[in-house]
């Protein structure tokens, strides 16, 4: 009975999270302090029940390793020590290869589900397609050290797991071709075909999952999991353009641009807090083919709303498409700190816009912006790499039930009777004054730059935050963020602005409350030990 009570209960929990939507905790008609407690309590509630499911429930007695006795798959460290100068034969060279993640499969037969919104009985599948979705691949190096492998995919998020499927089906071409890191993200577009795993029927998996667990798998068929046909797909394709990448790599020159595109962008969430740059990485191949652009810009994605049935690679497509016949470049957009970042409403492209000309007009001024940039810094063949891996504590139950349930492919471990995601950062340098955090999940811009709540009297939980802007530690006059690299860490803010799934969207996908202190003090410690 116990059992039956638990379980009918985590699915209100689900329902609850999928139907409702979080009241704003500024709107209430009772005092702030009351609020945050009432609040507070819930949130209690829920991770209790969950905590006492994703203990007891039979069959997970075994899904995880012990802390103690976990090891790292298909993890590239990168460099122990960062050069400082140029060494006598250094040269860029870049490579570049991408390829739709559509070809060959029947994408609308019913059976792949579109991410960004969650789903309670029946997962969105597309009712129409109005572009392609891409992956995008350059492979980097300066000559004299190893070379990095980057992948952009068109997709809502990545786990940790698939990425360490793509490095170990490339890890013999990499250690034979000298590749010293592979990297995988995402650009977080709502309109894409899930590569995370939320965008499957949640209740359904809730039943089905966990009473297979209970079985001890003898409803496996049954199993609720993201299109394995699509996955296998991503997985095949990106190794594919990643040898191609490297491949294609010839010598050249590389620069540094931004364009101010601040009246495009809006934060959705206090402090109201910005990166308004798109930033631009611009190689010159000596041959004079055609040049390689690796844009950045912290923006969410969700043009057609989080929840379309529309299947788009959203505006980021369209900047692509309009530099790529323009100016004959091929574009690597990458996904920046964009915690809830998203087009402006007096914009072209605010969120929830229903026409595909919008999504184009707003995509198009951001290229032409990209274009015009005139003022650039050229770099000096020097590239460093380093990656750390982290431990997370999760205080999500939630997500930790997904992950249990085989809905997220994410990395946990057990620690005692709590668990721990076991996620990474990178910090790339380039020309030692091009730096790059490689941010698993969706950054608070102000951790990486400036502008977060450091007083416990502004902050919603009345606590302080310590640490200075990311950016301040690099010693480089420009800094950029790869966003959603190598996992999915969910939303990661300062501990202070944490305030609850009940009144806010991001802490439903917050993973840790301590994710942002526990980022902070580990790139930090990274920063310090190569430079």
């Amino acid at each position: 009975m116990t059992k039956k009570l638990t379980a009918a209960a985590v699915a209100v929990i689900m329902l609850f999270s999928v139907f409702t939507v979080p009241a704003s905790a500024e709107s209430a008609e009772f005092p702030q302090a009351v609020t945050n407690a009432v609040y507070s309590v819930l949130d209690r509630a829920v991770t209790a029940l969950l905590t006492f499911l994703n203990r007891f429930w039979p069959g997970y007695e075994s899904k995880w390793d012990s802390a103690d006795s976990y090891k790292a798959e298909s993890f590239y460290p990168g460099e122990e020590n960062f050069d400082a100068s140029v060494k006598q034969n250094a040269k860029w060279r870049l490579g570049y290869s991408g390829a739709s993640l559509l070809d060959g499969l029947d994408i609308m037969n019913g059976e792949f589900f579109l991410a960004g919104g969650l789903e309670a009985f029946k997962g969105r599948a597309p009712k129409e397609i109005l572009d392609d979705q891409r992956v995008r691949v350059f492979a980097l190096g300066d000559s004299e050290g190893g070379t990095v492998l980057y992948a952009s995919i068109d997709g809502f998020g990545i786990s940790r797991g698939d990425v360490q499927q793509i490095r170990s089906r490339i890890a013999d071409f990499a250690k034979e071709n000298g590749v010293i890191s592979v990297n995988v993200s995402v650009l977080h577009q709502h309109s894409c075909i899930d590569t995370l795993g939320m965008g499957v029927p949640l209740v359904n998996a809730l039943v089905f999952n966990t009473g297979n667990a209970a079985s001890k798998g003898k409803i496996e068929q049954l199993k609720i999991q993201k299109n394995k046909q699509f996955m296998e797909n991503l997985f095949d394709t990106t190794v594919r353009c990643m040898k191609e990448a490297v491949e294609n790599m010839k010598g050249g020159s590389l620069s540094y641009g931004e364009a101010d595109i601040s009246d495009l962008i809006a934060d959705k969430r206090s402090p109201y807090f910005y990166d308004g740059a798109v930033h631009r990485l611009r190689f010159v191949p000596d041959d004079g083919s055609a040049e390689t652009w690796i844009v950045e810009a912290g923006i969410h994605a969700v043009s057609f709303g989080a929840s379309t049935d529309r299947l788009s690679a959203d505006f980021p497509y369209y900047i692509e498409k309009n530099i790529n016949e323009t100016v004959g470049a091929n574009v690597v957009y990458i996904q920046g700190a964009e915690l809830a970042v998203t087009a402006d409403k007096t914009s072209t492209s605010a969120e929830g816009a229903s026409t595909l000309d919008n999504v184009k007009a707003y995509a198009n001024e951001i290229a032409g912006r990209l274009k015009a940039i005139s003022d650039e810094e050229a770099l000096e063949p020097v590239l460093n790499i380093a990656h750390r891996e982290v431990y997370l504590d999760v205080t999500n139950q939630v997500l930790t039930l997904a992950a249990r349930e085989d809905i997220l492919n994410a990395v946990i471990v057990r620690d005692g009777k709590k668990y721990k995601m076991v996620t990474e950062i990178g910090y790339m340098e380039l020309g030692g004054n091009v730096g790059v955090f490689l941010c698993p999940g969706e950054f608070e811009p102000g951790i990486i730059y400036d502008g977060a709540v450091t007083t416990a009297e502004e902050s919603w939980s009345k606590t302080s935050w310590p640490y200075s802007p990311l950016a301040s530690f690099t010693g480089c006059e420009h800094v950029m963020v790869f966003g959603l690299c190598n996992d999915q860490a969910g939303y990661v803010m300062t501990d202070n602005a944490y305030r609850s799934m009940f009144t806010e969207n991001e802490e439903i996908n917050v993973i840790s409350r301590t994710a942002g202190s526990t980022f902070a003090k580990a790139y930090i410690d990274l920063l310090q030990s190569v430079k």
